[in-house]
């Protein structure tokens, strides 16, 4: 194609596109958006262009790319904001050729090869080019995204040191029911041991009293390690429960009733039934004395005292009775 050459005199005026005649305008949604293009001389938006033309976005875009390619309309970047870039304003162009007489002629959108723009569009046009508005709202859904994300982080770190206070404060109220059970179980049977060995000192039992004292020591060690796993528990450190040589409170009277029932043509002293049971003698004589007063066992001898079965087990040996433990006469 030849370039045309263009003229300085007077006769010859730049003028804008008129869409006047079908061939200068396109048809359908381009030629809407052709008119609302040209109806803007000093340049409008995209969104400015498709409200005018009752046109989409899409639309839009797509026609001005066009009548870019077509040397028609020109686009002008936006400049930057910080955060984004204001939006692109698109133009018409008016380019004119100048014939042999000195005439000139307009060229129209659709007659593309007849002459060369006046103005070569901007070299930043073309299509699938995100457009600032829409990385505009993309960097604002990232920064709502990174400020949801940082509140919800600070709201998990509250929940998680809450409830591990919370963790903390029902283990500390574990550990002190604890070791108040262990230290009344342990002192219970203390008491039921002092008071078993006085009266064999009044009955002058020499292996009653034996065994009493030694029981007596023996709980002496367990108060004493009780004590100090109350003392740690008050300055915040974790104790192992104490409980002495004897394992968690257990009905005993069922135990002794069914050992007694086992063997019912034998005879045992407390001690006995102690080492078998791996109880104090102390809450075993105790207890048994409370089956002699039931009726479940007889004291065959008073010194040393000997017990056996009577054979009625009625609420005792399966446990059903009032619950003795250990703790328990």
């Amino acid at each position: 194609m030849a370039n045309t050459n263009t003229t300085a005199t007077a006769d010859t005026a730049t003028n804008a596109p008129t869409p006047d005649t079908a061939d200068d305008r396109p048809t359908g949604a381009a030629g809407a958006v052709w008119d609302a293009l040209i109806a803007a001389p000093n340049g409008a938006t995209v969104s400015a262009l498709a409200e005018a033309s009752g046109t989409s976005r899409a639309t839009a875009t797509k026609a001005l790319t066009a009548f870019a390619d077509a040397g028609r309309a020109v686009r002008t970047a936006g400049e930057s904001t910080g955060r984004g870039r204001t939006p692109d304003v698109w133009s018409p162009v008016a380019p004119t050729t100048t014939s042999g007489t000195g005439d000139v002629a307009s060229t129209s959108p659709g007659d593309v090869g007849a002459t060369e723009a006046t103005t070569t569009p901007d070299a930043t046009t073309g299509t699938g080019v995100i457009s600032p508005d829409t990385l505009a709202t993309a960097m604002q859904v990232l920064a709502d995204e990174a400020d949801r994300r940082t509140a919800a982080a600070e709201s998990l770190r509250r929940a998680q040191e809450e409830e591990a206070a919370r963790r903390a404060r029902v283990d500390a109220e574990l550990r002190k029911a604890e070791q108040r059970e262990t230290a009344r179980v342990i002192l219970t049977d203390l008491l039921s041991t002092v008071t078993t060995t006085l009266t064999a000192i009044a009955a002058e039992d020499d292996e009653q009293i034996t065994r009493g004292m030694e029981d007596i020591a023996r709980y002496a060690g367990s108060v004493r390690r009780t004590t100090r796993a109350t003392t740690g528990s008050r300055t915040g450190t974790r104790t192992p429960r104490a409980t002495g040589d004897r394992g968690a409170p257990s009905p005993l009277r069922p135990l002794i009733a069914g050992h007694l029932n086992a063997h019912p043509d034998k005879e045992f002293t407390p001690g006995e039934i102690a080492k078998v049971l791996d109880r104090s003698s102390g809450a075993v004589a105790n207890a048994l004395d409370t089956l002699v007063g039931r009726g479940e066992a007889v004291l065959t001898c008073e010194r040393p005292r000997r017990f056996r079965t009577t054979g009625a087990t009625t609420g005792t040996a399966t446990g059903s009775g009032d619950g003795d433990s250990t703790n328990a006469a």
